[in-house]
């Protein structure tokens, strides 16, 4: 692992949400507990709007919600405003959550829940790239990210996991 972005080579996050905050803000952190970055937005802004930095300080990502959308929509950007991807939710899913994630009008990603939302599963063409693991008793909020697919954008993995925090936390107030 390089000094340079370790957010880029590690194949397991965690996210650990600050308890008190004005804005959501995430610890950005590896299994053994070193910090890799932070991702931050502001609580009443509309649109939401997320930031995802290194342990440098340097923006790696950010995210922008969609004003008007008839669905809840974000898109992903790189740090040099190059779009990543575009995350939905579907509308109406009776028994579990489910997003996808387009580049160029295309869905190259698929999020599927389950029932009680706590398990996420990240699929490229039918192959599961991730796994998403929020952890149910513990003193601060965290969720855990495993990235099993080679050659997978974590940027794009990490933005999709950060904006179904959002909306699930938003959708539960």
């Amino acid at each position: 692992m390089t000094d340079v972005n370790p957010l880029h080579e590690v194949k397991e996050i965690v996210l650990k949400k600050k308890m008190i905050s004005m804005k959501e803000h995430y610890d950005l952190e590896d299994r053994n507990g070193m910090k890799l970055g932070v991702a931050e937005g502001n609580l009443f802004q509309f649109p939401a709007k997320f930031t995802i930095k290194d342990i440098n300080g340097s923006e790696l990502m950010h995210i922008e919600g969609k004003i008007f959308s008839l669905r809840k929509q974000f898109s992903l950007y790189d740090n040099a405003g190059k779009l990543l991807g575009t995350i939905k939710k579907k509308l109406v899913k009776l028994t579990r959550q489910e997003y996808w994630v387009e580049r160029n009008g295309v869905d190259f990603i698929r999020i599927l829940g389950n029932f009680t939302g706590l398990d996420y599963r990240m699929e490229i063409d039918g192959v599961q790239v991730a796994t998403v693991h929020r952890k149910l008793f513990s003193v601060r909020d965290q969720i855990g990210l495993s990235i099993t697919g080679e050659g997978v954008d974590h940027r794009v993995l990490l933005g999709a996991l950060i904006v179904i925090e959002h909306i699930e936390v938003t959708d539960r107030a």
